[in-house]
C-alpha cells in the first residue's frame, strides 16, 4: 500500500534529527543535544494569562489574519524593535514559524521555479518548496568563512528560473550571523535579479556579545520583495504553542492570508493569547535566557576548540554550535551513531542539513550547565578512544 503515498511525501527521508532521537529511546540515561528546543519552560506569566483568557472564552476561531489585539501588539512590537511603522495589512499570524514558510511558498511558487538556499539549512525548507513543485538550489558555504553565504556564490547560482532566495540569520544549524555588509551586497543582487526573499529570523532575539540584529528587509529596494518570518518558539520558549507571524509587503501578505485561511483557518486562538502575553513580558526574562545560552556557548567552544582535530567557530547567535570533525572522521553520521552507542550522547550529523554540513555535527546547547559539562566530558572521552 505504500505505493499509494504521493511521490512528494514518499521521497522525504527520515529527518537526521528524528533518527537520532528515535535511536536514543533505547537508552535509559542518554543526554540529548539533538533537538532544537529551549530547555526552559514557557514563562509562567505567559501561561497564566493564556489560561485566564481561555477560561474567559478565547477558544474560538479568530480571523485568519490573526487575533485583532495580537496584530496590534505585533505592530507595536515591530515599531519598538525596528523603528518602523507597519500597517496591520502587512502582518499575518501563523501556526509557528513553519506556517510562514508554508504560506509564503504556496503564494509565490509555480512548478519549476527555483529557490536559492545557502546550506547548511533547516531541512523542512526543502520540503515546503518541493511540495508546491519548486526546486531547491543549494548554495554552498564553507567553514573557512564561518558558513556565511557569499554574494558571489549566490549570484553564480542564479538562472532564468530563479524566483526567490531564502536566508536564515541567525542560522540553524551553524549559529552564523550574516554581517551587515554582506546583507547589503545580497540585497543589491536580489534587486538587480528581481528576486523575492524570505528571511527566516526566528532566532533574532538570540544574539550574543552585544550584537544587534540586522535584516535584509531594511536594505534599499527590499521592502517590496521581502517577507520576514518570526516565531515565539525560540525566544520565548514556546515551541509547543505553535505560534509565529510574518510581515512584509501588503500585496504578498494578502495572498499568504488566503493560504492560512485554507490550511489552518487561523492559528490556535489560545496560543495567540499566549503570544500577546509574550509581547508584554518583561524583557529581562528573555534576556536572562539569552545570557544563559551565551554561557553555554562559551563553555562548549572552550571545550571543543581545545580538542585536537576539531575545528569550531564561536557562534554569534542561536543555541547551536557546529564543529567540523572532518580531521577526526569523514563520516559524521557514523560518528554520531557511535557516540550515542558508546556514551549515550545525542548529536546530529551535519550532513542532515545539506551538503555543506558534511563532516560536521550540530550540537544543541539546550540542557543546563551541569548536564552540558557531563555531555562534553563524554564527547571528549569518546574522541580520545578514536586516536
Amino acid at each position: 500500500m505504500k505505493s499509494k503515498i504521493s511521490t512528494a511525501v514518499s521521497q522525504i527521508p527520515l529527518s537526521g534529527i528524528r533518527e537520532m532521537w528515535q535511536r536514543a529511546a533505547q537508552f535509559d540515561n542518554f543526554i540529548s543535544l539533538g533537538i532544537g528546543e529551549p530547555d526552559f519552560n514557557t514563562p509562567k506569566e505567559i501561561c497564566n494569562q493564556a489560561l485566564e483568557d481561555a477560561i474567559q472564552g478565547a477558544t474560538h476561531y479568530t480571523q485568519s489574519q490573526g487575533d485583532a489585539e495580537l496584530l496590534k501588539a505585533i505592530q507595536m512590537y515591530l515599531h519598538e524593535r525596528l523603528g518602523e511603522d507597519f500597517s496591520l495589512r502587512q502582518i499575518v499570524v501563523t501556526t509557528g514559524g513553519v506556517g510562514g514558510l508554508t504560506s509564503f511558498f504556496r503564494s509565490v511558487l509555480n512548478p519549476g521555479d527555483e529557490v536559492l538556499i545557502p546550506d547548511p539549512y533547516f531541512p523542512p525548507y526543502r520540503h515546503h518548496i518541493e511540495w508546491v513543485g519548486g526546486k531547491v538550489v543549494h548554495v554552498q558555504t564553507h567553514f573557512r568563512n564561518g558558513f556565511v553565504p557569499t554574494p558571489q556564490a549566490l549570484e553564480a547560482a542564479i538562472t532564468p528560473k530563479t524566483k526567490a532566495l531564502l536566508l536564515n540569520s541567525p542560522n540553524n544549524p551553524t549559529g552564523a550571523v550574516i554581517p551587515a555588509e554582506t546583507l547589503d551586497d545580497i540585497a543589491r543582487i536580489a534587486v538587480e535579479q528581481d528576486l523575492l526573499v524570505l528571511s527566516d529570523e526566528v532566532y533574532e532575539r538570540l544574539l550574543f556579545d552585544g550584537l544587534t540584529h540586522e535584516s535584509i528587509r531594511t536594505r534599499p529596494g527590499m521592502e517590496e520583495r521581502t517577507v520576514v518570518v518570526h516565531s515565539f518558539s525560540k525566544s520565548f520558549a514556546m515551541t509547543g504553542w505553535r505560534i509565529g507571524y510574518a510581515f512584509g509587503p501588503e500585496w504578498l501578505i494578502e495572498s499568504m492570508i488566503k493560504v492560512v485561511s485554507s490550511t489552518t483557518s487561523c492559528a490556535p486562538s489560545v496560543s495567540q493569547r499566549a503570544a500577546l502575553a509574550a509581547l508584554r513580558l518583561d524583557p529581562k526574562i528573555v534576556n536572562a535566557m539569552v545570557e544563559e545560552f551565551q554561557r553555554r556557548r562559551d563553555h562548549a567552544y572552550e571545550v571543543l576548540h581545545k580538542i585536537p582535530g576539531v575545528k569550531v567557530h564561536k557562534p554569534k547567535g542561536t543555541f547551536y554550535i557546529f564543529p567540523d570533525m572532518s580531521q577526526i572522521t569523514q563520516d559524521s553520521r557514523q560518528f554520531a551513531l557511535d557516540l550515542l552507542d558508546k556514551e549515550q550522547v545525542v548529536v546530529v550529523p551535519g550532513e542532515a542539513f545539506g551538503p555543506s554540513g558534511k563532516g560536521c555535527l550540530r550540537i544543541a546547547l539546550t540542557v543546563n550547565q551541569k548536564i552540558l559539562e557531563e555531555a562534553f566530558k563524554r564527547i571528549q572521552r569518546f574522541i580520545d578512544t578514536l586516536s
